[in-house]
């Protein structure tokens, strides 16, 4: 098991606009527990406005052996704009 700690960088106390940075990674079985303790002293390190407006998540993947003959298939976005 590996698991990524991701930092959501929101412009907004809302969340609703948020780009998602991987900031670090454990594997092994104890991956979630050292990832969870690094949160709290994260958190407390961000002023009290970027607090609202960020946050840190423990995100467990689960490591999979994959066929040789796989292949990753291309990702799309759907964005919308309005003017």
């Amino acid at each position: 098991m590996t698991v990524f700690l991701l930092l959501y960088l929101c412009a907004d106390a809302a969340r609703i606009d948020c780009r998602v940075v991987k900031a670090d990674s454990w594997s092994g079985p104890h991956a979630y527990e050292q990832c969870t303790d690094v949160v709290p002293g994260l958190t407390k390190a961000l002023t009290a406005p970027n607090r609202k407006r960020h946050r840190f998540v423990c995100e467990i993947h689960v490591d999979e052996a994959k066929p040789a003959e796989h292949k990753a298939l291309p990702t799309f976005t759907h964005q919308s704009f309005r003017m």
